[in-house]
């Protein structure tokens, strides 16, 4: 008898499996915290904040031994803590070539006073929290009563005269005054060989709620970084190539959990699907994409007797902050009550013309699901329509059909290998989201597919051989799946901040602003300046405010060596 060849399509769908080999022993750990480390430094926009504003950063992920950017990690993580040593906001950023951006909004839960940014990556949890960048912040709640509006002087008046110009790179404007609304060239310029690099640029108004003292990154490069490795525990691997998402299967009934199949889906109109194999203790691991950038995730336990089992996710690391130092209690001094006022106002009318002043999230690539160009679609209105997917099935697809056993439905392929379909069952996704009960299809109502896409071919997914796939593709990208159980866990995940381009007017003609009121502090932020050899001029627009304005170009070349240059200009 002829054997019929099965042709198989491969794809690379394994978790990072060797990130999770790593995961005790001292001798490894050791290893790698000596020929491997890296550090952090971040450049905030401001370091006195009213709840309202925001804070923009850039990030800066650096190689300990050159301060060149780091290969190491891809994901970075930024977070504000209080005096009492608690995380109250927390951000994920995706690294590239070693530098992210970012902003936090400081909700108006926070009360005033002293807080703490800190920055770090994963791989840099293996050593004391002491290691962590850290930049005190004073945030200042104008809605909430103080019960010590009275101290001694806790911020200082910002010497204007201070101009600082980096052996790298300097700052000119074209005019050292300017009008209202008026245009304001800033020239950056070179000024010796191996300028090259990323850098961040501010243009911020200064008033009587002046900094805390910030690091700059000469300060930061001669400050020694304490990379005292922590006593035991588990070796925290580096997000290599993306962010990790780990956990673990638990049996109900003493079952094997080593090389079980676990699937996270990212369901939507671009969706991610990966498949992971546990290890001996049930560990599993995933990396996740860069895109699609989505929140909500399945993650369920592929399985014949999936319901013996339930899916524990790994919980976000517990810092040890103890040793993180404050300065002493913030109280407010009533001299700063005008300035206060000021600024909260224009923050306020900012806030209320946010529809007009929008700042624009970067267009993310739109993904093709991994099949692509291998199937072949039916697009549900170019046949009559039928309400029910058994009809669907019968009357317009042929390669596909349905078996029905003691109220259970299944579905299979018509292939060339095997025309009855039973080598095995195919992958079937909605909008992404694996479906192991195809029951609940037929429960569905198929006026709201779109589309369904065939591969009828067998098709090696991950661990598993399919004898095919078949994608429902819905109208709106919103399937829920009926399955229930603790095989399968449905959950948010705190996903890297997506980058942006922040909002500048042009007072051109060009658009229609006469009428909208403008009250920005913070004239420009470019967070990612890429800079060569030649000079290069940044333009942008004055607003509605008057006074002064500090000018700070910040980062690091590309054999990362420090940059930090400072001017002042006028609007009056």
């Amino acid at each position: 008898m002829r054997k019929n060849i099965i042709p198989l399509i491969l794809l690379g769908t394994f978790s990072f499996f060797s990130q999770s080999t790593i995961a005790q022993g001292s001798s490894k750990k050791s290893t790698l915290s000596i020929t491997a480390k890296e550090r952090v430094y971040v450049h905030p926009n401001t370091n006195t904040l009213l709840t309202g504003e925001s804070c923009y950063y850039t990030l800066y992920c650096l190689n300990s031994g050159n301060n060149a950017a780091s290969s190491i990690s891809k994901i970075a993580y930024i977070e504000v803590i209080d005096t009492d040593r608690k995380s109250v906001l927390k951000q994920k950023v995706y690294l590239e070539n070693g530098v992210a951006q970012g902003d936090v909004f400081i909700p108006t839960t926070l009360k005033t006073g002293n807080y703490k940014l800190i920055a770090y990556t994963n791989w840099m949890l293996n050593n004391n929290a002491t290691s962590f960048f850290q930049q005190d912040l004073v945030i200042i709640n104008p809605f909430q009563v103080t019960k010590n509006p009275v101290s001694k002087e806790s911020l200082v008046v910002k010497n204007t005269s201070d101009k600082v110009a980096s052996n790298y790179i300097t700052i000119n404007s074209d005019k050292k005054s300017y009008g209202n609304r008026e245009k304001i060239n800033l020239n950056i310029n070179p000024v010796a060989n191996g300028s090259k690099g990323v850098y961040s640029l501010s243009v911020r108004k200064v008033d009587a709620l002046t900094n805390p003292s910030a690091s700059t990154p000469q300060t930061f490069i001669s400050n020694t970084a304490n990379d005292t490795p922590l006593a035991g525990g588990t070796l925290h691997i580096p997000e290599l190539r993306g962010e990790l998402l780990s956990g673990k299967i638990v049996s109900k009934s003493n079952k094997e959990v080593n090389h079980k199949n676990v699937a996270l889906s990212l369901p939507g109109k671009s969706f991610e699907l990966k498949m992971a194999v546990t290890d001996n203790e049930g560990n599993f691991f995933f990396t996740l994409d860069r895109y699609p950038n989505s929140n909500n995730a399945v993650i369920q336990v592929v399985d014949s007797e999936s319901n013996d089992y339930s899916i524990v996710l790994q919980e976000a690391q517990q810092i040890d902050l103890s040793q993180l130092r404050f300065p002493e209690a913030f109280n407010l001094n009533p001299a700063y009550r005008t300035a206060i006022e000021e600024r909260s106002t224009a923050n306020q009318i900012e806030n209320a013309y946010y529809t007009k002043k929008r700042d624009s999230l970067e267009v993310a690539p739109r993904t093709q699901p991994f099949y692509h160009s291998l199937q072949k679609d039916y697009f549900l209105d170019d046949y009559t329509r039928f309400s029910t997917f058994r009809e669907t099935v019968t009357e317009i697809i042929p390669e596909l059909f349905f078996r029905e056993k003691s109220g259970k439905f299944s579905i299979h392929l018509r292939n060339t290998s095997t025309n009855d379909g039973s080598i095995d069952i195919p992958l079937v996704m909605v909008d992404g989201l694996l479906i192991q009960n195809t029951d609940e299809l037929f429960q569905y109502n198929t006026y709201n597919i779109h589309k369904i896409s065939l591969v009828n071919k067998a098709y090696i997914y991950g661990p598993i051989v399919y004898s095919g796939i078949v994608s429902i593709i819905t109208k709106n990208f919103d399937y829920q799946t009926k399955a229930s159980g603790d095989f399968i866990k449905k959950t948010e995940i705190i996903r890297p901040a997506k980058k942006k381009t922040y909002y500048s007017p042009k007072y051109d003609g060009t658009q229609n602003l006469e009428r909208i009121p403008d009250y920005r502090y913070q004239l420009t932020w470019l967070p990612n300046l890429q800079i060569d050899q030649e000079a290069k001029t940044v333009s942008f627009y004055s607003s509605d405010i008057k006074g002064t304005f500090e000018i700070i170009l910040e980062g690091f070349t590309e054999k990362g060596e420090p940059v930090y240059s400072k001017d002042y200009i006028e609007v009056q």
